[in-house]
């Protein structure tokens, strides 16, 4: 490795800290005494750098919380496409579970993300738009899974989408108010029911446990 490639590696490294601690100290902040009275100074100070620092990696604070909000769906946008070959309902499993797992890893940052979206119209909206974009990918695939008659009837592909969705949230909500609770496993028992409901290959197995009974007897 060249001298420049070296050097150009550690600037590289020391801007990822300065973001990471940036990330860190807004959310803390948030958290605490909410978003509209958290400032650009009070953030640079509590990640300890200066505020020239800080409009180096981030144009407002505003830009702090689309960017963590933007980090959690495209992790989940990854997670999709990855799952994508088990089928589209592996598929939306794995998008709605990546969101909780992104969002569990710190239950301050979650919290301070939610304070931002609910005190802010700037963040409210910012989070609409790419949770609609999140919706749209997840209705896609609930369409794939009836097209390919996986859906049990009765099923809407709009609604199954939406609810796993509203799943999120809710898990969302449940953990930032109890610390006691676990995301994760309170979202995968909501999704996991949400699509057993759902399948058209859970709702056959309650048949074929009666056929079997039937010839036995």
């Amino acid at each position: 490795m060249s001298e420049s490639e070296s050097t150009e590696t550690r600037r590289q490294q020391r801007a990822r800290e300065t973001r990471a601690k940036l990330f860190e100290a807004a959310t803390e902040l948030i958290t605490q005494q909410g978003y509209h009275a958290t400032s650009v100074d009070r953030i640079a100070a509590r990640a300890g750098v200066a505020k020239a620092t800080f409009f180096v990696h981030f144009a407002s604070k505003a830009e702090i919380i689309a960017a963590l909000m933007h980090i959690q769906t495209d992790y989940a946008r990854k997670a999709r496409e990855a799952a994508l070959p088990e089928g589209p309902l592996e598929a939306m499993r794995a998008m709605v579970e990546t969101l909780g797992k992104q969002a569990a890893r710190s239950r301050t940052l979650s919290r301070g993300v939610l304070a931002a979206t609910l005190e802010s119209e700037e963040i409210g909206g910012a989070a609409s738009a790419l949770f609609d974009e999140v919706l749209a990918e997840m209705t896609a695939d609930a369409h794939a899974a009836e097209k390919a008659g996986l859906l049990a009837p009765g099923v809407e592909p709009d609604a199954l989408a939406s609810s796993l969705l509203a799943s999120y949230f809710g898990a969302l909500l449940t953990s930032s108010l109890k610390n006691d609770t676990d995301m994760n496993a309170v979202l995968a028992s909501l999704v996991d029911g949400t699509l057993r409901s759902a399948s058209r290959a859970c709702e056959a197995e309650p048949r074929k446990s009666s056929r079997r009974t039937k010839t036995r007897t």
